[in-house]
């Protein structure tokens, strides 16, 4: 007994020296001086060592998939010893700070612009991804402010904000006593955004689930009790759909203002950037977004990959793996609704063509593991994830469906995936093919191989004929409406051809590559150019557009020629379906 207490007590005296050595970053914002859109920050490092030499901003973050180089958004930098006297930094690279002497550091002072009013050349940042200080409202994204030293990403941060007494904040980080937020490593505070400001709040449960909703609105029109309401069905249709909510709590951060951007995900959070409008205007969209922020507390944030589990925010190595993060969450996500009468079969497919028709606009020989180890790169390319990964994931659930005489679709083994792996248990990432095959059907490894990592053509008509589904890729036109056979892309925030159609009206006067520059006198943005696609849909067949676009840095005058519009990519219900085909489509119409 007295060797066992020895034992205990050696136990207890380093558990509390690791306690007492264990090395925090605290950091200090004071949001009541909201000047020129800066965030002023003071930092107090505990226990620096010399090899702590070097302090880090992030060059992306998990989930943006974009090169975001966050130093370049700080003004100053300054580091000083407990007497005051400054100590030596310099800056080496875009995102690093040297310090001469962190042992004798006891508090650093920096200032980092926000994002969303700072303008940049190129990697500009998603909104929802990024920052923003004003009068009445302050958004947070972790890497955009925060850093950390040299070997200490893994280390606990501290954060305490002071904002006005009539302010809320909402954030899905715990607070302990002394009023600071806390989070166990760097990873944390980025994966934990902060909305600040005049918001309202509203809760309820799903399931076994707590959900909290903060909302800035800019005028006040939307509140996030009518946000609660509208948002039950979907989260539901979530719960449905997980068999449970992996997840204890979970905090929704809404922004309304001038602009809509997209959204974000994170492990117990989600933001939303909208426009604000009246809420019926804008909630089906809003609905639609969040089954697929929602879904990823599932992909990846259960179930990843080591480079998604140990990201590197100096030299990020992004997964081969975004097929599953965005393509499956993308396909769940519209899925979920079907299976939950959300919304109707008719419906469903009209998302299916819609997406067919986007990924038209795209490389048709970029694969998607491709595509997802050059995403950062390729941001022309990287919206089609949400397209053809989408529609990939449902030819590989008719796939499973199939294989398994409708007993197991890709929700199922989603969830199977789930139980193997989890938050804190990495799948392999080059094996991961080979694993997955071999818990369905070697067919599925044919299917991998085809499919996401080459560009084979898509066997849409061949996988939804055996639901009883009809597909037709050119079904005629439409005189009624028109189109300009121009496809667009978006990039640093310009919108340019991405590809002109065959025998389109503007082949030969438009070309892939052109920046769309102005319209009517006005620069085209993405804040402007619902304006031009609204007047697009008004034109008649012959109807004319005219159009500034930049082209090897030379502005050009161009009118654009509007044509019918080509009908692809129709699905239709087959009457006349067989026993089998019905019998696997009700399969593919429920969760199993």
């Amino acid at each position: 007994m007295r060797k066992e207490l020895n034992f205990i007590l050696i136990g207890l005296i380093l558990l509390i020296f690791s306690i007492q050595t264990s090395a925090q970053q605290k950091f200090f914002i004071d949001l009541n001086n909201r000047t020129n859109h800066l965030f002023t920050v003071t930092l107090y490092p505990d226990h620096l060592k010399k090899d702590n030499d070097i302090y880090q901003f992030a060059a992306t973050a998990p989930g943006t998939y974009q090169t975001m180089d966050i130093g370049r958004y700080v003004r100053s930098f300054k580091a000083y010893d407990i007497n005051g006297n400054e100590i030596e930094t310099n800056h080496v690279t875009t995102n690093q700070w040297s310090l001469s002497s962190p042992e004798k550091i006891n508090k650093i002072i920096y200032q980092v612009a926000d994002t969303w009013n700072t303008k940049v050349d190129s990697n500009y940042i998603y909104q929802m991804a990024g920052t923003t200080i004003e009068d009445n409202d302050v958004l947070i994204n972790g890497q955009c402010v925060f850093g950390y030293f040299e070997n200490m990403q893994s280390y606990p941060i501290k954060v305490k904000i002071d904002y006005p007494k009539d302010w809320l904040l909402g954030t899905a980080l715990p607070m302990d006593k002394k009023g600071f937020y806390d989070a166990d490593t760097f990873d944390k505070i980025v994966d934990s955004p902060i909305l600040i400001g005049k918001l309202t709040k509203a809760s309820t449960n799903i399931g076994k689930t707590k959900i909290d909703v903060y909302t800035y609105s800019k005028t006040g029109i939307i509140k996030s009790e009518d946000l609660v309401a509208s948002l039950k069905d979907i989260l539901n249709a979530e719960n449905d759909f997980m068999e449970g909510l992996p997840v204890s709590h979970y905090t929704f951060l809404f922004h309304f203002e001038n602009m809509s951007a997209g959204a974000w995900e994170h492990s117990y959070s989600s933001e939303y950037i909208y426009q604000e409008l009246p809420l019926n205007l804008i909630e089906d969209n809003i609905k639609s977004v969040v089954a697929h922020e929602f879904f990823h507390v599932l992909t990846p944030l259960t179930i990843h990959s080591e480079l998604v589990a140990k990201f590197n925010f100096v030299k990020p190595v992004m997964s081969q793996h975004l097929w599953l993060y965005e393509g499956v969450t993308e396909w769940a996500a519209h899925m979920l609704e079907l299976r939950d009468h959300l919304i109707t079969l008719d419906q469903y497919l009209k998302v299916l063509q819609q997406k067919l028709n986007a990924n038209d606009s795209f490389k048709q020989d970029l694969s998607l593991t491709d595509l997802g180890i050059h995403c950062t790169e390729m941001q022309d390319q990287y919206p089609n994830i949400y397209m053809k990964g989408a529609i990939v994931a449902g030819l590989l659930d008719i796939r499973l469906l199939e294989l398994s005489h409708g007993k197991k679709g890709l929700r199922e083994i989603i969830h199977q995936l789930s139980k193997i792996y989890g938050p804190n248990k990495s799948f392999n990432e080059k094996t991961f093919f080979d694993d997955f095959t071999k818990m369905t059907y070697p067919e599925i490894g044919d299917f991998f191989d085809k499919y996401i990592k080459h560009a084979d053509p898509l066997p849409i008509k061949e996988c939804y004929n055996k639901l009883g589904i009809n597909y037709k890729e050119i079904a005629g036109y439409d005189s009624s409406k028109v189109s300009l056979g121009l496809q667009f892309g978006f990039k640093n925030n310009k919108i340019f051809v991405s590809n002109v159609m065959p025998n389109s009206p503007n082949s030969g006067i438009f070309k892939e590559g052109d920046i769309l520059g102005k319209y009517e006198g006005n620069e085209i943005t993405l804040g402007t150019v619902q304006k031009i696609f609204a007047n697009i849909r008004k034109l008649k067949p012959g109807g004319e557009l005219k159009l500034t676009i930049l082209r090897d840095g030379k502005d050009i005058d161009l009118t654009a020629k509007a044509g019918p519009l080509l009908i692809k990519h129709v699905f239709e219900v087959n009457p006349n379906a067989t026993k089998d085909e019905l019998d696997l489509r009700n399969a593919w119409l429920k969760n199993l």
